[in-house]
């Protein structure tokens, strides 16, 4: 039975590792970090290229008390409207190599910020 389950972890494939932070000679690189916060732990990444971009879209609202129907009020307020603003957000990937034996580290940037760290290939 051991063999058989030894054998079965070796056979399902695995997806890529995901983390919340890596460590660049003692320090602490986290998710919400930004750019250049990591070029100054990290340094220079081995490769570094932009890899597309996301749309957000933000909805807004005036921030008008809506009445409700439960409670009357004489004095009502003015209709709310909601605003949406879409912004167009370049994509970066970062790659970085710790050292022989170590696990590629990608790192996915939405604009400036660092959204994503990924293992890559073992190096």
């Amino acid at each position: 039975m051991r063999r058989f389950l030894l054998l079965l972890l070796f056979l399902i494939p695995s997806a890529p590792a995901s983390a919340d932070s890596i460590r660049c000679d003692g320090y602490l690189v986290n998710t919400g970090d930004s750019q250049s916060r990591v070029l100054e732990v990290c340094g220079e990444p081995q490769s570094a290229r932009q890899d597309g971009f996301i749309e957000q879209v933000v909805r807004q609202n005036n921030g008008a008390m809506m009445v409700t129907p439960i409670s009357p009020n004489p004095y009502p307020s003015p209709p709310t409207y909601e605003v949406e603003s879409r912004r167009v957000i370049p994509v970066y990937k970062w790659e970085y190599n710790l050292g022989r034996g170590t696990f590629l580290k990608i790192l996915t940037f939405h604009g400036d910020t660092l959204v994503d760290i990924a293992d890559g290939p073992r190096q």
